[in-house]
């Protein structure tokens, strides 16, 4: 049986995602993985999303069960064990959805014991850069614990060629790669409406304040080196930490881009979200390394032009479907270089809008990724 010829009929087991939740902290990855499991219900297959946490939790879903248990214990409640014990029969996978966590080691043992296949999507955790925040921590917890943990995977759903590559140095498993999408139905029309060649590039990150994962040191040092340039760039998103929001106020100053760069608190509503696209030129994101960014898939499915780093894993779609703009090196050399070319060929974003726009809605769309994640699964039975 191949990927092509399976249908929902075929799928007589439940897929079981089972998740870190914290509702009142929704991000990307939430979001990324609630979809999952609605479009693969909507496909006609059965997938429950189980989600963990100590926190008091609000998900609607009808395929949601939600399990009080404490991320930071190898040691699992009896109400998930007797859950998986009950169900495990009727479950053709347990798709976990983080790395370096005590719980989820506790819930591998667990599952293999039970003899459920077992997989895991890192939602952007393996990664050598991940490595440079509490450094000697996760490696103790590599060496006693996630390397294991790897070897116990019977297959993993990856973003891109960083995660495939620190999973290959701990496990010979397959390696599927999947996108992230977009709800379909959000968009009515494209935002981006541009003729004026003359007015300064107006660039936009929206998203966490992160400076180390997101870029974003590199990224204000790249602009400073675009003084002769008129080019302006706003920072919206909530903050990382206080140390984090610190080090970007003080970075804008020492830089001398007060009058350059905007730090504006996170927009949540989606018709704000639609102003700050409207008013901007070009949507950045210049990771050091992610899973998917749902940020950016949602400019472009606006019609937004895009200029992002090799490490947001849509390089290769980026530069195949003329979509914006890749970092060749993500220095911030390597940066403004990017950001000079485009600001002198401002013609170029017309085209990359009117891609975005037309291209993008099949390029994510979640039908066609729940059918593929489903496809997987149950090759792997």
């Amino acid at each position: 049986m191949t990927a092509e010829t399976l249908t929902p009929a075929d799928a007589h087991k439940k897929i079981v995602i089972i998740a870190n939740f914290a509702t009142d902290r929704v991000n990307g990855a939430y979001n990324v993985i609630e979809n999952i499991a609605l479009y693969t219900n909507k496909l006609g297959y059965k997938c429950e999303l189980w989600g963990l946490s100590t926190e008091i939790d609000r998900n609607d879903y009808p395929f949601y069960v939600h399990f009080n248990e404490n991320l930071f214990s190898f040691k699992l409640t009896e109400g998930i064990k007797n859950k998986l014990t009950a169900d495990r029969d009727s479950i053709v996978c347990v798709n976990l959805h983080s790395v370096f966590t005590p719980i989820n080691i506790g819930i591998g043992k667990f599952v293999k014991a039970l003899g459920i296949p077992l997989c895991v999507t890192p939602q952007g955790g393996y990664h050598d850069y991940t490595f440079k925040k509490n450094y000697l921590k996760k490696m103790i917890f590599l060496t006693l614990f996630e390397k294991s943990h790897l070897r116990r995977m019977d297959y993993f759903f990856i973003h891109g060629r960083q995660e495939g590559d620190f999973i290959k140095k701990y496990s010979s498993k397959p390696c599927y790669t999947l996108l992230n999408g977009f709800p379909e139905g959000r968009i009515e029309k494209s935002i981006y409406n541009h003729q004026d060649a003359d007015e300064k590039l107006k660039l936009l990150f929206l998203g966490r304040l992160d400076p180390l994962h997101k870029g974003l040191d590199l990224l204000l040092k790249g602009m400073q080196l675009l003084k002769d340039h008129a080019v302006e760039l706003t920072l919206a998103g909530p903050q990382f930490n206080e140390a984090s929001q610190k080090y970007l106020q003080q970075l804008i100053i020492d830089l001398d881009l007060t009058g350059v760069v905007t730090l504006q608190e996170p927009v949540y509503k989606q018709t704000e979200k639609e102003a700050l696209y409207a008013a901007h030129h070009l949507f950045v994101h210049t990771s050091r390394w992610e899973g998917m960014p749902t940020g950016v898939i949602e400019a472009l499915s606006y019609g937004m032009p895009v200029l992002i780093s090799k490490g947001t894993n849509l390089a290769d779609i980026v530069t195949k479907e003329q979509l914006g703009l890749v970092a060749d090196e993500l220095t911030p050399q390597g940066i403004a270089d990017t950001i000079a070319d485009i600001s002198k060929n401002k013609y170029r974003l017309k085209e990359f809008s009117e891609n975005a726009y037309s291209k993008s809605p099949a390029i994510f769309d979640w039908n066609k990724i729940a059918k593929q994640y489903a496809d997987y699964v149950f090759l792997n039975e």
